[in-house]
């Protein structure tokens, strides 16, 4: 015969270690690696300083590559653990949580409704990225846009910054695009970059968007229907 009390020590276990993994994902992807980012820029720019002495400039070189690899060392942990903002409110709420703690300026417009945890993870983790990305590599006082839409069961997502920009004829995609197009790429959606030096970088993500009561899935968008250009 089951014992009462004990059924109920076991549920109040459970919870507790659900609250604790909830708060150790939310640590991790809101905090820790936000942290991570913004000292990695501030050792760059420290480092870049023309004032920084020769000995100082190259400690700091070897500090912020200490930093980068504790960062891709935490993003290989972290990565899969579905946020609890994500999974309780959605990804338009989830998102506003991570621009209020990024290392950059996050602007967010526009909604998305609710859609499987498949596809919410893979567009929150996709901007998670390219926020982070931005973060290091668009320059100072540069900030980001990211705009969501939604239509006839596809979403888009635009993530604009007004940094410095790149050629990318001469960029071989890093980690962070590459993570983001296997993501999208997996649930039949589309990624693209355009950037120019000087012009800022436009990621755009395209993917279809099922409501959580649908399980077929619409076709993606061909890039003549998406139409686009090389730089932004």
């Amino acid at each position: 015969m089951e014992n009462p009390q004990a059924s109920v020590e076991m549920r109040r276990s459970a919870l507790a270690d659900f609250d604790a993994r909830r708060r150790l994902e939310r640590d991790l992807h809101d905090r820790v690696q936000n942290e991570l980012v913004a000292l990695i820029i501030r050792l760059a720019s420290a480092e870049q300083d023309p004032q920084t002495p020769p000995p100082l400039a190259k400690t700091l070189a070897g500090l912020e590559a200490r930093a980068q690899a504790a960062l891709d060392s935490l993003r290989n942990i972290a990565n899969g653990i579905y946020p609890w903002v994500l999974a309780d409110f959605g990804l338009e709420q989830a998102l506003r949580s991570q621009a209020a703690r990024a290392a950059i300026a996050v602007s967010l417009l526009g909604t998305a409704p609710r859609s499987s945890e498949e596809a919410e993870a893979a567009v929150y983790f996709s901007c998670s990225e390219a926020i982070q990305n931005a973060a290091k590599h668009a320059g100072r006082g540069a900030q980001v846009t990211l705009r969501l839409h939604h239509d006839h069961g596809f979403l888009a997502v635009r993530i604009t910054d007004d940094g410095r920009g790149f050629e990318p004829a001469q960029i071989s995609g890093g980690a962070g695009l590459r993570n983001i197009r296997e993501r999208i790429h997996h649930l039949g959606g589309v990624v693209e970059v355009a950037s120019c030096p000087g012009r800022g970088t436009v990621l755009t993500i395209s993917l279809p968007w099922p409501s959580r009561r649908s399980r077929i899935a619409p076709k993606p968008p061909t890039p003549a229907q998406r139409g686009g250009s090389r730089c932004p």
